[in-house]
């Protein structure tokens, strides 16, 4: 089990694209003024990593909130079984599925509140990249020919496997920008990809809720 010192709020994630785009995003819509513990993001460095933080931060973070992002990757159903594992371990109590909203929780032993986010939207499988294609604007032509670019690349011998296609759609989008190749949280900051699309709202929306700030 990993050891964990770090205290107050905090939302672990399982990469550094993760990370500032998760930053960038709530940054547009949560404000410092709005709580006296803005909750610091916490790159793990792997889906496992975020895992194994379940078990070793709720136990850490008596009275804290704490919470999860995880991609779903192929399997949502898989990647919720994995994740309750190791919250019903610590005391969470868990529904079958997670909520379409996220799940938010309480670890009554160690009083701390846990909150548990699948990406892309709590509903099917996929990544950090499915979700950010949420937020394009996927009326946008230059989109579209975006996913038929990539999509004819396939077919030519490109080599990235298929359940990457919506990372290489979205890294294909943003190379065409003003600014072409920008990461994912500079792209939110340039409003390449929109932070009030249905899809931002959501997350920001459990965001709030679980780390109770206003709005």
């Amino acid at each position: 089990m990993m050891a964990v010192t770090r205290e107050g709020p905090r939302l672990f994630v399982e990469g550094r694209d993760d990370e500032f785009a998760i930053f960038h995003l709530v940054r547009r819509h949560v404000l410092e003024a709005e709580t006296r513990s803005v909750p610091e993001i916490e790159e793990s460095g792997s889906k496992k990593r975020v895992l194994e933080n379940i078990e070793a931060a709720i136990p850490a973070g008596t009275d804290q909130t704490l919470g999860f992002v995880l991609d779903a990757d192929r399997s949502l159903k898989g990647t919720w079984q994995a994740a309750v594992s190791r919250l019903r371990t610590v005391g969470v109590r868990t529904p079958d599925q997670i909520p379409e909203e996220g799940f938010i929780g309480r670890a009554d032993p160690y009083r701390t509140r846990v909150g548990v986010w699948i990406m892309p939207d709590n509903r099917r499988g996929g990544e950090l990249e499915d979700f950010l294609q949420d937020l394009a604007d996927d009326e946008h032509r230059l989109f579209r020919h975006a996913q038929g670019t990539t999509e004819e690349a396939k077919s030519r011998g490109a080599t990235f496997p298929d359940h990457k296609t919506s990372k290489a759609v979205l890294h294909t989008w943003l190379a065409w920008q003003r600014n072409p190749g920008r990461p994912y949280g500079r792209a939110i900051e340039s409003r390449y990809l929109r932070d009030d699309s249905e899809a931002a709202m959501a997350f920001v929306s459990w965001f709030r809720q679980l780390f109770a700030l206003g709005g």
